[in-house]
């Protein structure tokens, strides 16, 4: 059990919010998209309810960037900070952002089709080949 609420934001402090919920999933996934949008071989991620998850502050930018899917990013300082299924009830919250993201601990890694040969970590957490 985490201790709720947690906080978090971008680099630059401008955006910050607030987690009311559990995770019901947490990862790291490997997708190229995931890794040109952070500009690393692997964004931490945790799958919150939306009503679980509330901006206080900041402004933040949309891009389409799948037929299904938005990635929200600090507008100021470009910090990713969550992923979308359009019309879905969760949040893929770049878990990295936490104020404390040693809390949120990766349960598996997602995408590892698109896993960089020279990345890997040190973990025996189960690997999908897709999402």
């Amino acid at each position: 059990m985490l201790p709720l609420p947690l906080f978090g934001g971008c680099a630059c402090g401008a955006v910050r919010y607030r987690l009311d919920a559990e995770p019901e999933e947490t990862g790291y996934c490997h997708c190229r998209i995931c890794q040109r949008s952070s500009a690393a071989p692997a964004v931490p991620w945790a799958v919150i309810p939306l009503a679980g998850l509330q901006y206080l502050s900041g402004e933040l930018g949309l891009w389409r960037s799948s037929a299904d899917g938005e990635r929200r990013f600090c507008t100021k300082c470009g910090t990713p900070m969550e992923f979308r299924v359009r019309d879905g009830e969760t949040v893929g919250l770049n878990s990295v952002t936490l104020d404390q993201p040693e809390l949120v601990k990766p349960e598996c890694h997602i995408w590892c089709s698109s896993q960089l040969p020279w990345f890997d970590t040190a973990d025996d957490l189960p690997r999908r080949q897709e999402g």
